[in-house]
């Protein structure tokens, strides 16, 4: 498809953030070990193909019945990975449905090894060409036009983690990746990761009758494994981290939240009345009843909890407790970058040693009395397979579930339920037919892109966003913006607006007084001056385009600024209309220019915005709108169990300090954390908490964009200027910890 294939990346290369060549980059495929080291075993002039897998079993049946299906996905490496995971590029293609059978004509005690054979069995058949293609390699058209001599090997297999263990022949209790003793996955332990080779000489043994103790020792299954002669292919390490099962729903939501808010005083209770209580922001969901009474929660969700769930238990538990915490949510943001270096990595490890230093808090709570999970011993391969493959992010199981909406449940519901599969695969191949063809007009005429959009669109269940944030409009991919572009409405929703009207509703007290120094300290010329007979007009929104990241996203994000007074409820012709609180959403400004050496959140202030508005030509000409805003104190005071900034409402002369600030000023939006203290005020509410507690955390988990800029970089900034006492001592540390890991490896 050349609409996708332009990106296409057909060679290997490394790419460095520095002259030295010592802090390197790893995003796409390409750019990871594999490709290199698979491109040495390979001809010259030949074309190493990364396949991607995946697979894994999906009901068709929402609230009754036991129909299933099991489809077998494939994609390849020089894709790049933000394609691979639209389902409307068609990156990822249905190669197969492996069957589901119950297998009643086995004992009971044999069905469940009978299906795991059953499955490498199919997906032996399923992937039989890639073997000889692999061997002598088969010439290909590219999506650029070129031919090329291609030897496509199974580079990386997206599961979670039952199947996992079944590709790996291993059982459930053990690692896919290493030999683990089950006993120590709970343990910061490295153990030997597991030889393909070596294991299907074990494999064979234990077919043959001869019971050899690595059979018992490494978890085995008396399997026959689909990947034994796929060439080039070391399974184990084709195992991709799994972010959405692994980190979302396993790590946090089913041990971390439950854990923590047990260490919390008052329980689950205090938990939910912090979560109720929580200040608002657009793109972040409110828990109005909590989280411990809903049973079932979808990835989004799990998302929006981790965005505030250190700010919940702040001041509320153990500080070891909080440690662990922040190393868990610090792992889970670093694990989503779209791009890492060898610098982000370091910080990516150091949040899984910090919640391995930090765990004991809940065992001296009696919490937990052992961490032997699989989730948690799984996380440590992340910084390898990242090394080895790429991000993680291109490989997040997230996608594959979103590809069963359209190639298995879509499919079904056009089924009339009976020999469904065979109905499912004829549906399949004409809609594919046709959306071939779509794609190629698409391509002829690019006029006939409306069309080809509006007629592919399948509108079956809601799509889990990445980040579950609102999507932004695209920038060109090469374009990377240095700063926030702006955007407002044509007319304001408020067109004539009093100065009492702006005092009284929007609370801006001293309007007037810093309306007149700022036209003063930007000498405009006022034909009249601005006094109580003055009017404004007052906007509800406006949008802040911030920059692409490479770590973040190749485009920009729409961010909302919001300032919009309340409304009483009252009746219409459609019925009663529902009082709405005020919302003035808290923004980051940039108040000065940033010193470098002083770390990159130097120059930034914090403010709440109460006023969006456009200067009348009475008062003087100005293009830019302004904003009336009331400012915080200065960015100094720093929580270091939390990591968050701390900071309250600045006044000066007993008056809120205030000031009028252009558009351009702003750098993005900023949510603030209210300071609940030891235990919540119980009259605290969403709506009020902005002006009733007594302080507030700066927020760096609302996305990953504060993320990047209010934790990475200030980590990254310390890191790199860490005294040379501290170097020395990390550095004999490590060698300690290296010869550790030779005698363990030994």
């Amino acid at each position: 498809n050349p609409l996708i294939g332009e990106r296409n990346a057909y060679a290997p290369c490394r790419v460095y953030r520095d002259k030295s060549c010592t802090n390197r980059e790893y995003g796409e495929m390409n750019t990871a070990n594999w490709s290199w080291e698979t491109q040495k075993k390979m001809p010259s002039r030949a074309t190493v193909v990364p396949v991607i897998l995946s697979s894994d079993k999906k009901n068709l049946t929402t609230f009754s019945g036991d129909k299933q299906a099991y489809p077998v996905y494939l994609g390849i490496g020089t894709t790049a990975h933000e394609i691979r995971r639209q389902p409307s590029a068609h990156a990822m293609l249905l190669i197969g449905y492996i069957p589901v059978s119950k297998l009643e004509c086995f004992l009971a005690k044999r069905r469940s090894v009978e299906g795991f054979q059953l499955f490498h069995e199919c997906m032996r058949v399923i992937l039989k060409p890639l073997v000889e293609a692999g061997k002598s390699g088969i010439m290909m058209n590219c999506a650029d036009g070129f031919v090329r001599m291609a030897y496509p090997i199974v580079a990386a297999y997206v599961a979670d983690y039952p199947e996992q263990c079944l590709i790996a022949t291993c059982k459930e209790s053990a690692c896919p990746t290493c030999t683990v003793s089950p006993k120590q996955r709970g343990d910061p332990v490295h153990s030997v990761l597991r030889d393909p080779e070596k294991t299907l000489e074990t494999l064979a043994q234990q077919s043959r009758g001869e019971h050899p103790p690595a059979f018992v020792n490494e978890s085995l299954r008396p399997l026959n494994p689909f990947w034994k002669n796929l060439p080039h292919c070391n399974i184990f390490a084709c195992i991709t981290p799994d972010i959405l099962h692994q980190l979302h729903k396993g790590v946090f939501k089913d041990h971390l939240v439950s854990w923590a808010s047990e260490a919390v005083g008052g329980g689950a209770e205090e938990v939910d009345r912090r979560f109720r209580a929580m200040t608002h922001h657009p793109s972040l969901r409110h828990f109005k009843k909590g989280i411990s009474l809903t049973t079932q929660w979808t990835g989004t969700e799990h998302k929006n909890m981790e965005k505030v769930f250190l700010g919940v238990l702040a001041n509320a538990t153990d500080p070891a407790v909080i440690h662990a915490a922040r190393g868990i949510l610090d792992f889970i943001y670093y694990a989503h970058f779209e791009v890492h270096t060898d610098e982000s990595l370091a910080q990516l490890d150091a949040a899984w040693v910090a919640f391995h230093e930090n765990k004991k808090g809940f065992q001296d709570l009696d919490i937990r009395k052992h961490f032997n999970i699989s989730k948690l011993h799984n996380i440590k391969h992340y910084v390898d397979s990242i090394q080895e493959l790429g991000s993680a992010a291109g490989f997040n199981t997230e996608a594959t579930e979103r590809l069963h909406i359209d190639l298995a449940k879509v499919g079904y519901r056009a089924t009339n339920k009976k020999a469904y599969i065979k109905q499912m695969t004829v549906w399949l191949r004409r809609r594919e037919a046709v959306e071939r063809f779509s794609l190629y007009l698409q391509w002829v005429m690019p006029e006939y892109a409306a069309e080809v959009a509006r007629g592919l669109d399948v509108d079956v269940e809601e799509n889990e966003s990445d980040d579950g944030e609102e999507e932004d409009t695209k920038h060109p991919q090469d374009q990377i913006i240095s700063a926030p572009v702006y955007t407002i409405a044509k007319e304001p929703a408020l067109p004539q607006v009093t100065v009492q009207s702006i005092t009284q509703d929007f609370g801006a007290e001293d309007f007037l007084t810093h309306l007149t120094a700022f036209l003063q300290e930007r000498s405009i010329a006022s034909r009249i001056a601005p006094s109580d007979d003055s009017t404004f007009p007052v906007y509800h929104c406006l949008y802040l385009s911030l920059p692409a990241i490479p770590e973040v996203s190749t485009s920009a994000i729409k961010d909302a600024i919001i300032a919009t007074k309340p409304e009483r409820g009252r009746v219409t012709t459609h019925g009663i209309k529902k009082a709405k609180a005020a919302r003035f959403s808290t923004v980051l400004v940039r108040v000065r220019a940033g010193d470098p050496r002083k770390g990159p959140v130097d120059g930034l202030g914090v403010a709440q915005v109460r006023l969006i508005f456009r200067l009348p030509k009475d008062h003087g000409t100005f293009d830019e709108p302004l904003l009336y805003v009331h400012w915080f104190k200065p960015l100094q005071k720093f929580d270091k169990n939390l990591g968050m900034f701390q900071t309250s409402f600045s006044s000066r002369n007993h008056r809120q300090r205030a000031s009028v600030i252009t558009a351009s000023q702003l750098f993005s939006s900023c949510h603030l954390i209210p300071y609940f203290g030891r235990d919540i005020n119980p009259t605290w509410g969403p709506d009020t908490v902005i002006d009733d507690a007594p302080s507030f955390y700066l927020n760096p988990y609302l996305r990953h964009f504060d993320f990047y800029h209010l934790r990475y970089l200030p980590d990254l900034h310390t890191f790199r200027n860490r005294p040379r006492s501290v170097v020395a001592r990390q550095q004999r540390l490590a060698a300690v910890y290296n010869s550790r890991y030779r005698l363990n490896m030994l």
